[in-house]
């Protein structure tokens, strides 16, 4: 992929928008025996995200899943807004920009499924994973060159940091 192709639109964003399911994690639900949920989440993409946070990059975490596995991780990663348990992403973001008084060009969003299509639609710049369903990957402005869990979001911050001039280097 070529950065240059995107640096205009990247060079804006200043909060970076996820879903969960199938963007920061691998799509599969694991049980335990006891009948606990668990879900897989990639280092690389928790690395890219305390960089984009170093940048000075917001964050949210919008998720139809209301359980408390998205809590976990925003609360270990730091990540600066949740919503969660939205059924329909868009009202919902929409609101949150409201309140922080950005705009739709402001904002990158990745997701990979349909209930992210109107969000994807409606920002300045849209990612999707490589395994995205093929409604997704037709609408975005980016297939990333990862799955979904396995360093997706990492390469979009990467992407958001280099387009800015900002380092992708831990400070």
């Amino acid at each position: 992929m070529v950065l240059e192709k995107y640096i205009d639109k990247l060079a804006k964003i200043k909060l970076l928008a996820m879903d969960v399911d199938g963007t920061l994690t691998d799509k599969g639900v694991y049980y335990s025996v006891k009948g606990e949920e668990l879900k897989r989440f990639n280092v690389h993409d928790g690395m890219g995200l305390t960089l984009v946070h170093q940048g000075g990059i917001k964050t949210l975490l919008i998720s139809s899943d209301p359980s408390e596995i998205p809590t976990r991780r925003v609360e270990k990663l730091g990540i600066t807004h949740q919503i969660a348990g939205a059924k329909h992403k868009l009202p919902v973001l929409k609101e949150l920009l409201s309140e922080l008084k950005l705009q739709a060009d402001e904002v990158a969003y990745i997701g990979d499924d349909i209930n992210d299509l109107e969000s994807i639609k409606f920002v300045g710049f849209s990612a999707s994973p490589a395994d995205a369903t093929d409604i997704i990957r037709q609408n975005v402005d980016c297939v990333l060159d990862f799955n979904g869990g396995c360093g997706a979001v990492r390469q979009l911050c990467e992407m958001i940091l280099l387009a800015q001039g900002k380092s992708i280097i831990l400070t």
